[in-house]
């Protein structure tokens, strides 16, 4: 994973209303939810709303598809799991880093 791609996952979700759009589709992980479904949950202008799944679907957290006439989000967990995996192994290799004494 370039150093770019985990910022980009990091980013996307350090927005308060993208992390509230993450936590919605978290619960419904296999379905996702609808726009519309969404909009009602989190109250949020359309024009926001398009906004934010637009930045999320960007770096990969997020996937659109259609149902039927309505379109409908859906997480697409694989990038954050590399970004967590990649910011753990991270922490673990500090961890074990000795400290200078001040």
């Amino acid at each position: 994973m370039t150093n770019d791609t985990l910022s980009r996952n990091f980013k996307a979700l350090s927005h308060p209303r993208r992390s509230m759009i993450f936590r919605l589709l978290a619960k419904r992980p296999a379905a996702g939810d609808s726009f519309d479904r969404l909009k009602q949950a989190t109250r949020l202008h359309r024009s926001s709303l398009i906004h934010h799944l637009r930045e999320m679907e960007r770096c990969g957290l997020i996937r659109r598809h259609r149902r039927g006439a309505e379109v409908a989000y859906r997480l697409t967990p694989a990038e954050l799991t590399a970004a967590l995996g990649e910011a753990s192994d991270s922490v673990q290799i500090a961890r074990h880093i000795p400290r200078k004494a001040a």
